[in-house]
């Protein structure tokens, strides 16, 4: 008798180091994809092309959201277009796998933000 699995959604982590100056394009991309919320830290990274030196030091954003699986696709994509300066030092996007979140100030579980709505374009 085959085994019948239900479809859960999983929760996913996009966490993205974007130059600075990127960084309101892909706010305003996200924005539109209805992200509702993300996390940004800013950071100076030490880059060099392949041969040169000194290092050059580029300030970047590094945002972090959290979607769910079916929109993870759809966010990644959104980052790449409007981040992308077809140079070396554009940064790195990395998705990975959230088991759960929590709204700390009701204490209760919270997915309801992390699910895109559903946008055509």
């Amino acid at each position: 008798m085959p085994v019948i699995r239900a479809y859960i959604s999983q929760m996913k982590k996009v966490q993205a180091e974007v130059r600075k100056e990127r960084f309101a394009e892909v706010d305003f991309a996200l924005k539109r994809l209805g992200v509702s919320g993300l996390t940004i830290a800013e950071e100076e990274r030490a880059a060099r092309g392949m041969w040169s030196y000194p290092l050059e030091k580029i300030p970047h954003v590094i945002l972090t959201v959290v979607v769910d699986d079916q929109g993870v696709g759809k966010v990644v994509q959104s980052i790449r277009d409007t981040a992308s300066t077809k140079s070396w030092g554009d940064g790195r996007i990395v998705v990975s796998h959230v088991d759960d979140a929590w709204d700390i100030g009701t204490g209760m579980q919270d997915r309801g933000d992390l699910t895109l709505p559903s946008m055509s374009f």
